[in-house]
Order: structure tokens, then C-alpha cells, then sequence
């Protein structure tokens, strides 16, 4: 449930305060005499990529900046949403959508497909604290469902590697969010979305009061509320069904053949091929399968064991679609608010007080437990030893059909979905002092950040009580007992009592802390000249205090928790960087930019980074730039600090004649790790030969070494081919049984990658004598992404990478009319996941004629809508996907969603309708 904390609760207040005090002010404000207005002048700016003030916004270094309007204009209601839709944007990229994440409920974005933890996200060109979960153990991101979404003003996104200007993760580029700063009046906007029959709604006030200019003080504050319907993938037109044979390589997948419930034989027996549907599967929304009907659905035969099973016609099988149970859109409810107050001291001296706060609570839900093939952990003198739980059931017993003894595979149909809910707190406070001193423009501040999130997980299998429940006791070893004492039935689930079902519950939180201080000092000046004009220099200092704290339930460290792996961090460290930049106008049409940034962290050492820029701009309508520099990643605390990952991995033993094995991996923080470097270089030019025509062309090329990663668990358990004496180390046995109980492995640099391409950026604006068209092409192609020396541009096999992606827009504005349109594009890209994947049929005869080599491109339009009704009120409306347009199936990248989720969504057509009303 969606509860204010008190610090919400007094933003609420102190917002809706200060708009009531500017509602009933605004009438006598209306009536007092204005200043004069004074003669214009160009202002010095700050922009993202420089740390010098300048009044030239056409840097060295590519920026591409999405205004206000810009994200109003793409219909979407989030900034995270707006963000993942942008060409660079290029793979790699995680959502809420992941709900099977390491770090459920967040979303960041990922620069040229390197992942998110190569992007530098920033708010107001200063770090903020990231996400307290790491996504995929080790990588640490900003929220983007944290921002206030109405407090933004632009975004600015440099598309090169800024090490030497921002230090550590700059390594793709830089997101810069940029909030409203100077405002006076009060704006209250609304909206609401329909999509797949769910609902979404956003409502935001922005309130300020002061002049800078005359009053010598601004204080403005937001607050931005969204809250959206869970959607679950069986609500979706593309999830209604899992029947795909329309689609290559398409099958009807019931992503288990025996998920609805299903008893088998006991392997080694007489009766080991047999298999029978529990009696309540049609009740419990499963289809009974015989051999005809699974030849007729093309089921997969998720086992050698059920291939063999099928021959036999007798047989049947308790098939499941579990689209029901999928979430493909979690439910959130945000509230987030920015305060901001700046008062001019002296004429050359302003101070400024900032402060934010977001809570994120979003809901996801999974499909039901399963019972047998759960593999639970038991704490022995080796470690953490897996095992997977499977009870051997005698004739009769809870339910049992067969003639002998049997196991059960499938959920168990009466226990409700595993659900997950996810709360996320973040907090950040700065306040600092704009001046000038010896010739210098400065600014020195000072700040905190810290998110604290907590995933609670309901209806997890207890250990303890699921022994209990089908009395083979609490301490449960492997070889599993038969059960002869059962108070919970298997095959007819509707004669369990809620009382059993409570005591094999176990509902438990997993919860982090993420924090950030820091305090800096820039300043910018001029320095001497040169032909070109005033030579530009910047410096600066800035300290920085990290800490993470992953912090496990004692239940699931204790091994009652049956399916769960483990996450533990406990880390911190300090970080004290120097940086000195210059801008050197050598002709009056050559401009160089140099920096230098020294790094030092307590735990790894120090990293040096430069970067050389020009920019030749021969005439006023062409330019050409170049940049090269290098950049660096500094390990992420789950990496170098104390940290433990415990999960369940199968590995192929050379010692086990049983062939796989499932044991216990652990990926444990290496404070050896040394960073991650990187070389960037962009080249490109831009031409704008009238004030209504602009186009960019930028070529860019990324080389990534060093970077973290670690050894596959089968190439370690591999040494044991020699014989136990040969073994790594590492490898864990038992020394009763000789099995490998736990294979331990650490972080380290040996990876490498390298990737390049082209953006390029077109916008045209028409006057006419019936409104002004804006014609806009931004694209992004992706010509190299090799990793370890093996390409993906244009494959699957390492995250999705499509060669081409981007879109084409056009304006149409008429008085107090704007129309826009605009078409998405993703380029199809080749299936190299597919060989092999357990989602596809495997038999001949469930494949649909010849499978296809490529996953579809992905085509989609949308079309927004604005009445200024009055120079005040503000209609909107839009149509996303106005053709309905389904993600391409791709079942190599995801089994259970069959799409490729951090590249699309699976929404058809959506529909936005809002307001706004400003009272100035």
C-alpha cells in the first residue's frame, strides 16, 4: 500500500502551501508597476561536456539536448521512458519490464549499448546516489524513475567519453539532467493514459515566487505524482496467448509441459516413463496433454526424460501457460519533489539550497512456487551446499496415481503467485555559493545523497514448514525420503486448509542502503589571449564518500528459503579528484579544449585521464570537431569491496558419472581489481546553412578494457578433468561424497570491447503562409560491437544490438495549434541465441518449416496533439503506436517474456489525454 513518509508528507505540505500563498498573492502581484526591461546580453553557460563558462553552446564534444517540450511532445509519461526511446540508446538497457532483475523496480539507460554502468547520469552536472541494488550483481546505476519529471528543463546528453571532465563511468557518455532553477507562477498539469485496459495517471504543481533580477531571490518547488495499473503479460495483445506459430521459429509454448502439475516416475524404476496429470488441472487453469494433443499444440519437451515419457500414448501431462502469472509492467506509485531557494548575497556573490526527495513503490508478480526441482540451500562446514528438493511420494499418498512411487513436478496451484514489493527512497540535499573572486567565476557546494530500497518477497517456500507440511522433517538431506505422512494434497489442491498453506509460506524483505556526500569547487576564468580570442581556463577540486549495504534476511543466509539466492554488500570508500580544463582559441576559426583529471580512491589507487578536442568552424554555417581522450570505471563497490553472491548454477562435473550437477556459485568483491580504461574519439561536422536548417554527423569509437567480469563456472569445475589433485582450488568438494558442493569465484579485469558508429542529426524548419513545419531525423548506426574479438552489431548474442535504430518527426504549429508526428524505427538484427535455446522445440516435428535467421524490424507511429486554449490552458492528446504494432518475437533473448525487453515494450496502442492551467 502507498503510504507518505514524513518527509513526503512535510514536501506536500510546504509545496501545496507556497502555491496557495501564490494563488492568493498573484492578483495584487499583477498590479504593480514592472521595471523597465534592459538591454539584452549574452549569457556565459555551463554546458554539459566543459566545465567552461562560455556563450557559444556549440561545444568540441557532441551534445544532443531534449527540452521541455521535446519530452511533452513524445506523448510518454516518464523520463525514463523518453530516455530509453532515444537512438543512442542502443541495447543493454534495463527497465521495471525486468522483473526477474537483481535490481527490480529501477530503470537506467545505456549509452551506445555498453550498459548502464558505462553511462554517467548526473542532475545538474553533480552525482547523486545510486540504486542500492546492483543490476546483474555488479553494476551499479542511477534511477531515472526517481526524477521529478516536471522539475526537468533539459536534458543534456554527450555522446563521448568524459572521463577527464567528470571522472569515473563516462565511459559511453553523460546524462545531464537539468532542473528548473529561476521560476515565478504557478503551473498545475495533469494527464491520463489508457493502454491493454490498464490506466495510468500523472499530476504535478510547480510554484515559485521571487525575481533574481528584481527581488534578489527565487524560491521554487515540485511535486510530481504518477501512479500506473499493473499490467501482466496475459493482459497484453502480444502476451494473450503463447501460440507463435505465425511468427519464424514460432511454436505454441506452454513454457512447461508439466507446470500445471504433473506426477512422474521415479527415475531407475519400472515405472520411470510414466506420467499423469494431477486431477485438478483444468480447474487450476491447465489443459490436460495426451499425445495427440501435444502433437497438435507443438509443445516443447522441456526434458530427455518427457521426450522419452512421450512415447508412450498413455500418458498425459499437465500443461500451463503462465502469462497469467508474468508481469510485464509492474504497478508503481511515485511521489517525488524538488525545493530549490537562491538568494543574490552581494552583486558578485549568490547562494543557493537544494532539495529532493522521491518515493518509488512498485508491485510485480510471478508464477506460483514450484515444488519439485526447487532448489534450496543447506549451510555445511563447505558452504552454502544447494540441493534440490523432490520428495519421493509412496502409492496413495497425498494424491498419488501412479502404481509406485512417484514425484511431482509443477507449481503448487493453490498458493498464489510469488509476489514482490519494492520500495525505494531517495533522498538528496546540496546548498552551495555562486561567486566571484580574483578573476574567477566559482562555485563551491556541498551535498548528500542516499536511496534505501527494500524488496519484500510473499509467498517464498519455507524449508521448515514445506518439511513439516509433507513430514519429512525439517532437516532434509538428499537422498529425499519417501513420504508416508502428508497433510498437504499435491493432486487435488482444493482440500488443502489455509492452515497448511500459511505454515509453508515464508514472506521475508531484502534491503540496501546506497550513499553519497561530496563537496567541489569549480571556477573559470580567462586567461590571456590568443588570435582566436580569450583563452578559457577551468579547475577544480572535489571529494566524494561512497557507501553500499546489501544487507540479506537471516532467513535466507540460514537456508530456509527454498529457490532464493543471496546478495550481501558491505562497502565504502573515499574518492578525491583534481581536473583542469582549457579552451584555446588559436585562430579565430580553431578552437582547442584540453583537460586533465586526476583520481584518487581509497580502495584501487588513482586513474589520469586526458582528452584533446577541436572544433574548426572555417565559415559561420559549417563546423567540424574532433575529440579523443581517454576514460575510466572505477570498480563498483559489489565488485571490490566485501560482497557476496550465492545462486544455483549447473555445471557438467568430469568426476560425476551423473554428468550435470547442480551446486551452489558465488561470486564474491576482489579488492585487487584494478579500473576499467577506455579510449574514445569522435569526428564529425555541423552544417546549418540558414537559421531554419541544421544537420550533424558524428562518427565515434569506444575501445573498453579491463573491464570486470569473471570466469564461467563450468571453465573452472573444467580443471577437475585431471583428477581431484588438478582441481582449482576453488572448486569446493564434499568429503563424504566427493560431489562439489560450492564453486567460489571472484571478480576480475579481463574482458575487452570495442564498438563505432555514425549519429547523425537532421532539422529543417518551414515557414508557411498555413503554420511553420519542423522536420526532424535523428538516427544512430552501429557499425562495429565486438567484445572479446566476436562481433554483435546487428546480433543477439550480447544483448540485442541493432545496427540501425531512430526516429523521424514532424511539427506542424499554427497560432495556438501544434501537431506532431513521428515514426520509431528498429532496425531486425540476426538470431544467434536461438540454437539450442530451451524455448524452442527441439523436435523436428514442432518446428515450423524453416527456422528464420532474423528477428523482425520494429516499426511504430505516434502522433501528439496541443490546444493552447488560452495563453494560460493547455489540451493535450496523444496516440502512441497508432497501429498497434507487437514487439518481434524473439524467444533466444528472453523464455519467458519471448520479446527482447530492454529493447521494446510490449504496449500496443496507448492513449494520453491532459491539461495544464499556469496562474502567473
Amino acid at each position: 500500500m502507498f503510504e507518505l513518509k514524513p518527509i513526503a508528507r512535510h514536501m506536500l505540505l510546504a509545496c501545496g502551501g507556497l502555491a496557495g500563498a501564490l494563488m492568493l498573492a498573484g492578483p495584487v502581484a499583477a498590479q504593480q508597476t514592472q521595471p523597465p526591461k534592459q538591454e539584452q546580453k549574452l549569457e556565459r553557460v555551463t554546458i554539459t561536456g566543459s566545465n567552461i563558462r562560455r556563450t557559444d553552446t556549440e561545444t568540441v564534444a557532441p551534445v544532443e539536448i531534449i527540452t521541455r517540450e521535446d519530452i511533452e511532445k513524445t506523448g510518454k509519461a516518464t523520463v525514463a521512458e523518453v530516455l530509453r526511446s532515444i537512438p543512442a540508446n542502443a541495447g543493454n538497457s534495463y527497465s521495471e519490464t525486468f522483473s526477474n532483475s537483481f535490481a527490480p523496480g529501477a530503470s537506467g539507460v545505456s549509452l551506445r549499448g555498453l550498459g548502464q554502468k558505462a553511462t554517467l547520469v548526473l542532475l545538474n552536472g553533480r552525482r547523486t546516489a545510486g540504486y542500492g541494488f546492483a543490476q546483474n550483481l555488479q553494476d551499479t546505476f542511477v534511477d531515472l524513475n526517481s526524477l521529478p519529471a516536471s522539475a526537468i528543463e533539459r536534458i543534456e546528453i554527450l555522446k563521448d567519453g568524459a572521463s577527464a571532465i567528470y571522472g569515473s563511468d563516462a565511459i559511453a557518455g553523460v546524462v545531464n539532467v537539468i532542473m528548473r532553477k529561476d521560476y515565478r507562477g504557478i503551473d498545475v498539469a495533469g494527464s491520463v493514459g489508457f493502454f491493454e485496459g490498464k490506466s495510468d495517471y500523472r499530476a504535478s504543481v510547480s510554484a515559485g515566487f521571487g525575481d533574481l533580477g528584481a527581488d534578489k531571490f527565487n524560491v521554487f518547488g515540485v511535486l510530481d505524482f504518477y501512479k500506473r495499473d499493473l499490467v501482466m503479460l496475459a493482459d497484453t495483445k502480444y502476451g494473450e496467448s503463447r501460440d507463435f506459430r505465425d511468427n519464424a521459429n514460432g511454436g505454441r509454448n506452454f513454457q512447461s509441459l508439466t507446470g500445471g502439475g504433473t506426477w512422474t516416475g521415479v527415475p531407475g524404476t519400472a515405472n520411470a516413463n510414466e506420467r499423469r496429470a494431477i486431477s485438478e488441472c483444468a480447474a487450476r487453469g491447465g489443459r490436460v496433454v495426451n499425445y495427440a494433443g501435444a502433437v497438435e499444440a507443438g509443445l516443447l519437451l522441456d526434458s530427455a526424460a518427457n521426450r522419452a515419457a512421450f512415447n508412450t500414448p498413455s500418458n498425459t501431462w499437465c500443461a500451463k501457460d503462465f502469462n497469467y502469472a508474468f508481469t510485464a509492467i509492474p504497478s508503481t506509485e511515485r511521489i517525488s519533489g524538488l525545493l530549490r531557494g537562491t538568494v543574490d548575497i552581494t552583486p558578485t556573490m549568490q547562494a543557493f539550497l537544494e532539495a529532493g526527495y522521491s518515493q518509488v513503490d512498485s508491485f510485480q508478480k510471478f508464477q506460483e512456487p514450484f515444488f519439485a526441482g526447487t532448489t534450496g540451500l543447506l549451510p555445511t562446514g563447505a558452504g552454502l551446499r544447494p540441493f534440490t528438493y523432490n520428495v519421493t511420494f509412496a502409492p496413495g499418498v497425498a494424491g498419488n496415481p501412479l502404481p509406485g512411487n512417484a514425484r511431482y513436478s509443477g507449481v503448487l496451484n493453490d498458493m498464489g503467485t510469488r509476489d514482490t514489493d519494492i520500495s525505494s527512497d531517495t533522498l538528496r540535499v546540496l546548498g552551495g555559493l555562486k561567486y566571484s573572486l580574483f578573476g574567477f567565476d566559482a562555485e563551491t557546494a556541498a551535498g548528500y545523497s542516499k536511496n534505501e530500497v527494500t524488496a519484500t518477497s510473499i509467498n517464498r517456500l519455507s524449508k521448515a514448514g514445506v518439511s513439516a507440511a509433507f513430514g519429512v522433517g525439517a532437516g532434509l538431506q538428499p537422498p529425499t525420503p519417501v513420504s508416508t505422512a502428508s497433510t498437504y494434497n499435491l493432486d487435488r489442491p482444493s482440500t488443502n486448509s489455509q492452515a497448511v498453506r500459511d505454515s509453508m509460506l515464508i514472506r521475508f524483505p531484502r534491503t540496501a542502503t546506497s550513499e553519497l556526500q561530496f563537496i567541489d569547487t569549480r571556477a573559470s576564468t580567462e586567461l590571456g589571449s590568443l588570435p582566436g580570442g580569450a583563452i578559457g581556463l577551468a579547475v577544480g577540486a572535489e571529494y566524494r564518500s561512497e557507501k553500499l549495504k546489501d544487507r540479506p534476511d537471516p532467513r535466507a543466509t540460514g537456508g530456509d528459503i527454498l529457490g532464493q539466492g543471496i546478495t550481501a554488500t558491505d562497502g565504502s570508500r573515499n574518492n578525491l579528484a583534481l581536473f583542469a580544463e582549457m579552451a584555446l582559441p588559436l585562430t579565430r576559426t580553431l578552437e582547442a579544449q584540453l583537460a586533465l583529471r586526476n583520481d584518487r580512491y581509497s580502495d584501487f589507487g588513482s586513474a589520469l585521464t586526458p582528452k584533446a578536442g577541436l572544433k574548426f568552424r572555417p565559415t559561420p554555417e559549417f563546423l567540424v570537431r574532433a575529440n579523443w581522450g581517454r576514460g575510466f570505471r572505477a570498480p563498483t563497490l559489489p565488485e571490490i569491496s566485501p560482497s557476496v553472491a550465492t545462486f544455483f548454477v549447473g555445471v557438467i562435473d568430469p568426476l560425476n558419472p551423473l554428468g550435470t550437477s547442480q551446486i551452489s556459485g558465488v561470486y564474491a568483491g576482489n579488492p585487487d581489481l584494478e579500473p576499467e580504461k577506455s579510449r574514445s574519439t569522435t569526428v564529425g561536422m555541423v552544417f546549418e546553412p540558414s537559421s531554419n536548417t541544421n544537420f550533424s554527423l558524428d562518427w565515434y569509437q569506444i575501445t573498453w578494457s579491463n573491464i570486470v567480469g569473471s570466469d564461467s563456472f563450468q571453465s573452472i569445475v573444467n580443471t577437475c578433468a585431471g583428477g581431484v589433485a588438478a582441481c582449482d582450488p576453488r572448486v569446493l568438494r564434499d568429503p563424504s561424497t566427493g560431489l562439489i558442493v560450492t564453486v567460489l569465484n571472484n571478480y576480475r579485469n579481463f574482458s575487452s570491447q570495442e564498438t563505432s558508429g555514425i549519429d547523425f542529426d537532421f532539422r529543417h524548419r518551414m515557414p508557411t503562409s498555413f503554420g511553420r513545419f519542423t522536420t526532424r531525423l535523428n538516427t544512430t548506426y552501429i557499425d562495429k560491437y565486438e567484445v572479446e574479438g566476436d562481433e554483435f552489431a546487428g546480433r543477439n548474442g550480447f544483448g540485442s544490438i541493432p545496427r540501425w535504430r531512430g526516429f523521424v518527426s514532424v511539427d506542424w504549429e499554427q497560432g495556438a495549434f501544434l501537431l506532431n508526428g513521428r515514426m520509431n524505427y528498429i532496425h531486425s538484427y540476426t538470431q544467434q541465441l536461438l540454437p539450442g535455446s530451451y524455448f524452442v522445440p527441439q523436435d523436428p516435428r514442432f518446428q515450423n518449416g524453416t527456422a528464420s535467421a532474423k528477428v523482425a524490424s520494429y516499426t511504430t507511429f505516434d502522433l501528439f496533439g496541443r490546444w493552447s486554449v488560452t495563453p494560460k490552458f493547455n489540451v493535450t492528446a496523444s496516440i502512441g503506436n497508432i497501429f498497434d504494432k507487437m514487439p518481434p518475437y524473439d524467444p533466444g533473448v528472453s523464455g519467458t517474456f519471448l520479446y527482447d525487453f530492454t529493447q521494446y515494450s510490449p504496449f500496443g496502442r496507448t492513449f494520453r489525454v491532459g491539461a495544464s492551467y499556469r496562474f502567473r
